[in-house]
């Protein structure tokens, strides 16, 4: 978030932004270090900018300062510490640029974690947690209700239920008032199905050159990696027992054990759904690559 220097209307620019769209014109900022003034957008590459990936402020293209509180500074610090007394700026003249190189590797190391993709283009957290939460859903575990349940699958379907070859956007699916996010899950879930390609192409949108996300529908069979068994498994509330049970039996009730006081003593108790810890992506974590590398 930031305020306009033309026009002086607070912003928040989204992804490959570079203009207020109030007054149309390129954000500049006045940098707090050494007070010059940049441009969010590099004329020599065409390119946006690069934020820092610690504090999210973009760097000044004249001194290289990004957020004034940044925490890269306290970092140069520890790091002069820690090299002190035998390495130092009088030893070693290079020593500035060396320490920034080390620094932009540990934030490229730091902001890695959240934005890596499988080779089908689902990102780490879908792939490891997200996926598992849509897969249950199916099951008609963590929903609200069973209409909640069959609006999930309703949107599943709608998005599967196209020809093969059709181009599917999540914007062009989701109904009128509801959420992007609601049709983001389904169209992971369908990715690690083998029901939906995604790809990244650039198009220019209102004079900007945007990054937009394209579905093919494709019929490949579901990923080698994806394992969609024994998500949830049936379990003794009681905590002496905790027996536990196969989600697809039968059996509502713990028979090995009653409860021993309360208003339900003497009775079985009854069974608590549990999602279980197990990745619905079995590919390695260290596999995953980098969201910049597609």
């Amino acid at each position: 978030m930031s305020k306009c220097w033309n026009c002086g209307i607070e912003f928040t620019l989204k992804n490959e932004n570079i203009k207020c769209d109030e007054c149309k014109v390129i954000v500049n900022f006045q940098c707090h270090s050494c007070h010059e003034w940049f441009s969010l957008y590099n004329e020599k590459t065409k390119e946006k900018i690069k934020q820092c990936g610690i504090c999210g402020f973009f760097p000044c293209s004249h001194c290289g300062t990004c957020g004034q509180y940044c925490e890269k500074d306290l970092w140069q610090t520890q790091i002069i510490k820690i090299l002190a007394p035998e390495i130092t700026y009088q030893k070693v003249p290079n020593l500035q640029e060396k320490i920034n190189k080390l620094l932009s590797y540990i934030e490229d190391i730091k902001i890695s974690h959240d934005r890596r993709t499988c080779p089908n283009n689902v990102s780490i957290s879908y792939a490891k947690q997200k996926i598992k939460n849509c897969a249950v859903k199916m099951l008609g575990c963590r929903v609200k209700n069973e209409k909640d349940k069959l609006k999930f699958l309703e949107r599943y379907t709608k998005i599967i239920d196209v020809d093969l070859g059709t181009k599917l956007t999540i914007n062009q699916s989701r109904e009128e008032g509801s959420y992007g996010q609601e049709y983001r899950d389904a169209f992971n879930y369908a990715i690690c199905r083998g029901k939906l390609k995604k790809e990244i192409i650039k198009k220019e949108i209102d004079n900007e050159i945007k990054e937009i996300e394209v579905y093919h529908r494709i019929e490949n069979g579901h990923c080698q990696y994806l394992d969609l068994t024994n998500l949830i498994i049936k379990k003794c509330p009681n905590s002496k027992c905790k027996k536990e049970y196969k989600y697809e039996s039968q059996i509502e009730y713990c028979h090995h054990c009653q409860w021993k006081k309360g208003k339900h003593k003497g009775e079985y108790p009854k069974l608590k759904l549990i999602i279980s810890n197990k990745d619905t992506c079995q590919l390695n974590r260290g596999l995953f690559k980098k969201d910049g590398k597609r």
